[in-house]
């Protein structure tokens, strides 16, 4: 199992797509606005300009419809080009489900080792017999794992935004709404130098931008349902267990 990891982004300076439409909804908070291809059994190209030079070593693609098994993508990029390295060779878009489970979207994960770049290009391939797939946000950066994982205790629940009124006659009223997933974890043992980056990144999302939680980002079965794209909520002060170790606990909301 791997650790916890933590992904909030760079800042994206321009992104634009060979082909499709709404490239540049691909940078807006909400997965309902989308970037909607126009084609497939070809490969599509998303660019990224960070606007100066990164460590890269994660890429995150949310809200992929329709989430088909057979669609692939490739990462590359480099100081002076999109093309000068390659950091994920071809695999896999989809993130990995649990068997038997279908879901009505997905996500795409990938983590790997520490890249300096200015230029991304994810190379997206779609089957031909498909519709063509639509993606809701990009997210790329540097992300935060702790060198120690969770604690035990870290547990998902479900949130339905819908209402339900009693009725005299033993019934109810419904208004059916939305159902989302919320996942709450605890950090036992934080050193300083982790305190200070968790710290920093809840400075700079709060509980209002969104961020990406992978309970665990192995590629292995249910990966899908350890992805969220989110944001934090009810932040709590950390507290201090000794001088050299630190207790948080966190949650998150899945954003729809």
């Amino acid at each position: 199992m791997a650790n916890l990891l933590i992904l909030a982004g760079a800042p994206i300076a321009a992104i634009a797509a060979s082909r499709g439409s709404g490239a540049e909804y691909l940078l807006t908070d909400s997965p309902k606005e989308v970037w909607q291809d126009s084609a497939s059994g070809s490969a599509a190209n998303i660019d990224i300009d960070l606007s100066v030079a990164r460590p890269i070593d994660s890429v995150f693609l949310g809200s992929i419809l329709p989430p088909l098994a057979g669609a692939a993508w490739t990462i590359t990029g480099g100081l002076a080009g999109y093309g000068e390295t390659v950091l994920k060779a071809a695999g896999a878009l989809r993130a990995v489900d649990r068997a038997g489970m279908a879901p009505a979207l997905s996500h795409a994960l990938w983590t790997g080792a520490a890249t300096t770049v200015r230029y991304l290009r994810l190379a997206i391939t779609q089957p031909g017999d498909g519709a063509a797939l639509s993606i809701g946000n990009v997210i790329v950066g540097s992300a935060f794992q702790p060198h120690w994982n969770k604690e035990w205790g870290s547990g998902r629940r479900v949130i339905d935004t819908g209402t339900v009124t009693p009725l005299i006659d033993g019934g109810f009223a419904v208004v059916e709404g939305a159902r989302k997933g919320s996942y709450g974890w605890t950090f036992g043992d934080l050193a300083d130098d982790e305190v200070d980056r968790l710290y920093a990144l809840q400075l700079d999302r709060g509980e209002t931008r969104p961020l990406v939680v992978a309970e665990d980002p192995a590629a292995t079965d249910g990966q899908m349902l350890r992805l969220h794209y989110c944001r934090f909520v009810s932040l709590k002060a950390y507290e201090r267990r000794d001088p050299s170790q630190t207790r948080w606990d966190l949650a998150v909301e899945d954003w729809l």
